[in-house]
């Protein structure tokens, strides 16, 4: 591996979203939820309501990729479309109550999968990784806010 970081993580990031990444996440009624689609529930899980467009600006997908993906989400029980009460030509996305019970038990990453990496290292592995992502992750929130919180619900 090589020992510039930035090459470090641009390696090691494939491995661990592989193998940790939840394979099967459930809708409403059993249905399969894709990894996509798990992805724009949890931002969704993350606001009180909020646009399509600034949806899809965070998650950088074009109009109709998010009108597809709403579509599908709504006909699976797991978004709903609400008028703005403040300006009535707005369209706000807010979770069902099986949307965000979806998001509350199921993660992007598959916590067995999780429990096990972290199993398989010793106590101070486990503390150094930990610390690591932890770091990494408060980082990433300097240098790429969540969009939907700095642009407001546009």
């Amino acid at each position: 591996m090589s020992r510039d970081p930035v090459g470090q993580i641009l390696a090691a990031y494939p491995v661990l979203h592989h193998a940790l990444r939840q394979r099967d996440v459930k809708g409403q009624a059993g249905g399969r939820v894709s990894a996509h689609q798990a992805t724009a529930l949890a931002q969704l899980g993350a606001v009180e309501g909020t646009t399509m467009t600034a949806l899809a600006g965070l998650m950088e997908v074009a109009m109709p990729t998010m009108s597809l993906l709403v579509d599908r989400l709504e006909g699976a029980g797991l978004v709903r479309r609400d008028r703005d009460p403040d300006d009535g030509r707005r369209v706000l996305l807010r979770l069902t109550e099986a949307g965000t019970k979806a998001v509350r038990g199921r993660s992007l990453l598959d916590p067995d999968r999780v429990r096990s990496l972290l199993a398989a290292l010793t106590p101070a592995e486990r503390a150094a990784g930990v610390d690591g992502l932890v770091t990494l992750a408060r980082a990433a929130q300097k240098v790429a806010p969540n969009r939907l919180s700095s642009r407001g619900r546009s």
